[in-house]
Order: C-alpha cells, then structure tokens, then sequence
C-alpha cells in the first residue's frame, strides 16, 4: 500500500450545508481523476479537518461516506488508514442497479427502449460468448436449461431461469462493461415479461434458449446471433399482440411497477 502527497490535492471551499458530504464528494472526484490510486492512503481523519478547516467528527463522517461508496476501505492498527480501493464487480452491479430501479420508478423509460437496448447489447454478448466462453460457461448455461425444463416449476422459477440463462451468457462474454450495461437490461426484464407472461409458450422459449446455448458451445458467433434474433423477434411479437392497440414505446416501466415492491405477479 502507498501513501500519495496529500499536498498535491487543493481543497475547494464548503459551503455551511452539509459539509461532510462535500468533502466526501470532492474525494471521491479526487480519486477518479487519479490524484488517489488503489492502494495509496487518504489523509487522516485530523489532517482532512485542518485541511478543510472543519471538525474532526465531520471529517470522520465524510471517510464513512467513501467506505460506504466502496471506494476506500479503512483499516486499524499500525498500518491503518483509509485506502482506496477497486470496488468489487459485484458490488458495484448492486449499487446500478439500485439507482436504475429508482429511475425506472420515477422516469418515463419505456418497454420499447429496453428491447431497444437489449437487442444492441445482447446481440454483441452472444458473439462474444461464442467466441470466449469456457466449460464453466457451458455448465452454467446447462444448469439453468435443465431447471427450466422442469415440468413441476412454477412460471416465477421458471423466468427466474429464464433470466439466469441470459445473465450466463452475459458473463461468458467476457467484457465487464458490457456486463453492467446488461445489468440494467436484465433488471427490468422481470417487468416487461409481466406484459405478456400468460402468453409465453414455455416449450417455444425453450428451444429457443437450447439453439442459442448449442451456437455458443459450438462457438459460431454468426449462428448464436440469428438464434438470438430468432428468440427476440418472437418475444416481440407476443408482447405485440399482448400490448393490442399500444405500441411498447407508449408503455412506461414506471406503469409496471407496483406502488411497494418491484411488479404485481
């Protein structure tokens, strides 16, 4: 771990309002543009005090907020501090998709846009798994197959499966970004399909899904992506005789969401 010049970092002036966020927010942009890298220690809980010209306890609060971010984390005993730190893929997944429910709860994103980005970004995911994916990939895309294909599951397992399969080959695409990207399709995902849920033909899908996973494990991008045309394509014409006379571009996420939780089924 290291220990960057703290004096190479020039504060801003705070305002009376909530000052230790402010000071955490100035931090956070400080590490972002790399004044901070992973491993180096932020100043201490004194020297942030002098150096804004606040109280210790509001410098204090001001580190709980970045630890809370996940961009530093705090140690204790003779080699503690607050280091930055690279936030775990998965964590900051979870903190995505948190801020993307609210926006779908309080925005006016529709079910067309979604399929919209779902089709520019999965086409490119299903390729890449083509190309890359491992035998842990092809097991976990089997595995979901397998669950799906069970007679007894109930419809809410079963799109459970559904979008687990999907989030496999997201996975086995091997590209991050494209993976956070996917995180906000396939939140969502359980919303749209509550349109036309009653109308999926489960044995359908599921050949479908078998004819994507089989283009992957033969690793031929230009197949995986008709099969996956294939599969949208159908899903869009069912949500089009579901949705009848509106158009998925006139129907907002925010209109499938139930007032506590995240759908109604």
């Amino acid at each position: 771990m290291g220990e960057a010049d703290g004096t190479a970092f020039k504060p801003e002036a705070l305002t009376r309002r909530d000052a230790s966020g402010q000071i955490a927010k100035q931090l956070r942009e400080a590490i972002v543009r790399g004044q901070w890298k992973p491993g180096d220690r932020l100043p201490t809980e004194q020297e942030l005090a002098t150096i804004f010209d606040v109280a210790r306890g509001t410098a204090r609060e001001a580190l709980k907020h970045l630890v809370a971010s996940g961009m530093v984390s705090s140690a204790r005993g003779s080699g503690g501090g607050t280091y930055v730190v690279v936030p775990a893929a998965e964590d900051v997944a979870s903190r995505l998709s948190e801020a993307i429910m609210l926006w779908f709860r309080a925005g006016d994103v529709s079910v067309g846009e979604v399929d919209e980005a779902r089709m520019a970004l999965e086409m490119q995911c299903v390729a890449l798994a083509a190309e890359r994916r491992t035998e842990a990939d092809l097991e976990a895309m089997t595995a979901t197959l397998a669950r799906a294909q069970d007679p007894g599951i109930d419809m809410t397992a079963w799109l459970a499966a559904d979008l687990e399969f999907h989030t496999a080959i997201t996975r086995a695409a091997g590209n991050r970004i494209l993976e956070l990207a996917m995180t906000s399709v396939h939140l969502v995902r359980p919303l749209t399909n509550t349109v036309f849920v009653d109308l999926l033909d489960r044995g359908l899908i599921q050949a479908q899904h078998t004819a994507i996973f089989e283009a992957i494990r033969d690793q031929d991008p230009a197949r995986a992506r008709a099969r996956l045309l294939d599969h949208v394509s159908h899903l869009a014409e069912v949500r089009a005789q579901a949705l009848a006379d509106r158009a998925a571009d006139e129907v907002p996420i925010s209109s499938l969401l139930s007032p506590g939780g995240t759908t109604d089924t």
